[in-house]
């Protein structure tokens, strides 16, 4: 919310971070079915308009605090059964579009790692690095990688990345340099390159 009020320096954040807070704390969820301000207090927001407009007086009554009390109980108990009913939503929309991917232990594979450098657009960054090699398959979605490139006399070390942090290895443009030692490129190979490396194939 922030990003759709805040100025082109981003110097004014810290002025409309109140406002952005009250925005959101009185806003009713779609997931909870309640706004965060209810399941804290029991009560809705009490907003300008409020103060000035006529309110109900049974707010004064003897047991108010009973009924806050009772009410924000019962408001975090429906909170819970809407948030297990919203993922069992998200969990069915996911499993319908799934498709199980597998990678075998010795393979290569890009890596993704998002990385930011001062001055220079995150959209053109690189994203994934390696190739790294598969060195075990810890679960379905959990592989354990290591980076063929040794830069030091130290092993490189292994990670742990989750199946959606790899993408297959492809290199149709991998040859024998002058020393008889397969050429690895350090970036992964776009659908440009690969079909113009089967046009020159096939000529």
């Amino acid at each position: 919310m922030l990003s759709m009020y805040v100025d082109v320096e981003q110097r004014n954040w810290d002025t409309i971070l109140p406002f952005v807070t009250f925005a959101y704390n009185s806003a009713k969820q779609d997931t909870t079915g309640f706004s965060p301000f209810f399941l804290v207090h029991g009560r809705d927001i009490v907003t300008p308009l409020d103060v000035i407009l006529p309110h109900d007086t049974e707010n004064h009554a003897d047991n108010y605090v009973q009924q806050l009390i009772t009410r924000a109980e019962e408001a975090r108990q429906l909170a819970k059964l809407h948030i297990l009913d919203a993922q069992a939503v998200d969990k069915r929309r996911y499993d319908e579009r799934h498709r199980p991917v597998n990678y075998n232990v010795g393979g290569l594979g890009w890596v993704f790692t998002p990385v930011r450098k001062v001055g220079l657009s995150e959209k053109l960054l690189r994203r994934y690095f390696g190739p790294y090699r598969i060195t075990r398959r810890l679960s379905d979605v959990t592989y354990e990688v290591q980076s063929i490139e040794v830069t030091s006399r130290r092993q490189s070390k292994k990670d742990i990345v989750h199946v959606l942090r790899l993408k297959p290895y492809c290199d149709p443009q991998r040859q024998l340099d002058d020393a008889g030692v397969h050429r690895i490129p350090r970036r992964p190979v776009t659908r440009s390159q690969t079909r113009l490396q089967r046009d020159a194939d096939s000529s």
